[in-house]
């Protein structure tokens, strides 16, 4: 548990680092690894193009929720505090 002051020093660090380094911050900001991102639209995306063409729509339905909640949790990450 920080104090006030000590809340209010880290508040005021992480806006001076936003302005003067905005691509470090929101590098350091994500959760999920670039790496890990990609290779999981990478699998899905490709097992669902996969199973689509040998006729498995229920799995591919599948693989395709999991590419589009990848893609959401990209784009809106979860904050958890």
């Amino acid at each position: 548990m920080l104090s006030e002051a000590e809340r209010r020093s880290l508040q005021e660090i992480e806006q001076r680092l936003l302005a003067d380094e905005p691509r470090l911050a929101r590098t350091m900001s994500r959760g999920v690894r670039p790496w890990l991102f990609y290779g999981l639209l990478l699998v899905f995306g490709g097992l669902t193009v996969l199973l689509t063409v040998i006729g498995a729509f229920g799995p591919a339905f599948q693989c395709l929720l999991v590419t589009a909640a990848v893609l959401v949790f990209r784009r809106y990450p979860l904050r958890i505090r």
